[in-house]
């Protein structure tokens, strides 16, 4: 059996490995079952490869999914650093406003998952799966590792952006705000069946234009609280 998977495709296409199609096929049922909702045998199955190539690229389940999180993250997390940055800037040397950092954070997550393909939709959907997995669970280290530092940057530029807000206010209105990330991603078409197709849960541009006055007004009402 060979290791290296060669397929016979037209010169201007990239050859899809082992790996690429292992991890393709892990991303996407992570995403729609999660992490205990599949197993190894399920994701070669569903690659179109032998079980033992699996083992022999990634070892056990929990070192495949840190692949998993790991093939993206680093693009993921850049592209939302570099958002903030870029709030940071055009704010002219004051802290951004609120609805600015709002924007910021969810903007890009919702362009990639409406307009970054397939692959782009399960990353994004697995991480919003992800997130909502209790946190003493030791296969979400490698996620948690990689997104804390990018969440912490935010909750720090709320901070400068509301200075007379308690600290406890603003890391609640951050935690309620990524739970609405989190519940927009997964896409349960939940609002389309309730505001009977009124609504679109893949519409991003339009969720995105809603959340940004939505969670600015949450940030100053609790800006004000003790």
């Amino acid at each position: 059996m060979e290791i290296a998977d060669i397929e016979r495709r037209p010169a201007d296409e990239p050859k899809v490995t082992t790996k690429d199609k292992i991890l393709d096929a892990a991303e996407e049922l992570f995403a729609e079952r999660g992490y205990y909702g599949v197993s190894i045998r399920d994701i070669t199955r569903h690659a179109g490869v032998e079980l033992a190539l699996a083992n022999y690229h990634f070892g056990p389940k929990e070192e495949l999914f840190r692949h998993v999180i790991g093939r993206r993250a680093e693009e993921n997390s850049s592209r939302q650093t570099a958002s903030l940055e870029r709030a940071v800037a055009a704010a002219g040397g004051r802290p951004p406003s609120v609805e600015a950092l709002v924007r910021a954070f969810c903007e890009p997550m919702f362009e990639r998952t409406m307009r970054g393909g397939p692959g782009w939709k399960h990353y994004l959907q697995l991480l919003s799966h992800t997130a909502n997995t209790r946190q003493s669970h030791g296969f979400l280290a490698p996620m948690n590792e990689r997104y804390d530092p990018v969440v912490e940057a935010y909750t720090d530029a709320f901070k400068q952006a509301l200075p007379a807000a308690s600290p406890r206010n603003i890391h609640y209105s951050v935690f309620f705000l990524q739970g609405a990330i989190v519940y927009a991603l997964a896409e349960t078409g939940a609002i389309n069946r309730q505001s009977g197709d009124l609504v679109d849960a893949s519409d991003f541009d339009a969720i995105l234009d809603r959340m940004v006055p939505y969670f600015a007004a949450g940030f100053y009402a609790l800006a004000g609280r003790a």
